[in-house]
């Protein structure tokens, strides 16, 4: 008698088929995404560049369901542990004393290894070829003349 639950191997394709198409989906969309950003922010690019050569910075463009305005955004540089480690230093230069970025440091990283996640999940690799079937015993054969 066995223990483990028997699968229903229709059930298990039907998902795994949905799954590879919406994943499939979802790497497609992905990419059109990024596509179109890109050409989207070239075309924003152009319309600065003709703005600002023609002295319309604060110009406002009628569209369809809006305006546009020019504006700035601003953007903070992402807080990596190489720029944490470049701030530490810096502060601890500026206030004067010991250096305690390599201690702070080692502590953070011991904190986060302890706050790891792990979760299963399903990840798509290329086919792989079949390995050609092994030689006949005795070595490799002879060819017959």
């Amino acid at each position: 008698m066995s223990l483990t639950p028997q699968i229903n191997t229709q059930d298990l394709a039907n998902l795994v088929r949905n799954w590879v198409h919406y994943d499939n989906l979802a790497s497609s969309l992905s990419k059109q995404t990024t596509n179109s950003r890109r050409v989207c922010d070239d075309y924003e690019a152009s319309i600065l560049k003709l703005l600002q050569a023609s002295n319309m910075e604060n110009a406002i463009i009628q569209i369809a369901g809006g305006r546009l305005v020019v504006s700035e955004e601003k953007h903070s540089t992402p807080l990596s542990v190489s720029r944490l480690t470049e701030l530490l230093h810096g502060y601890y230069a500026q206030k004067g004393g010991v250096d305690e970025t390599p201690a702070i440091l080692k502590h953070i990283k011991a904190a986060r290894a302890a706050d790891v996640n792990v979760n299963k999940c399903l990840k798509k690799q290329a086919a792989v070829p079949p390995l050609p079937p092994p030689p006949p015993p005795g070595g490799t054969p002879q060819s017959k003349n």
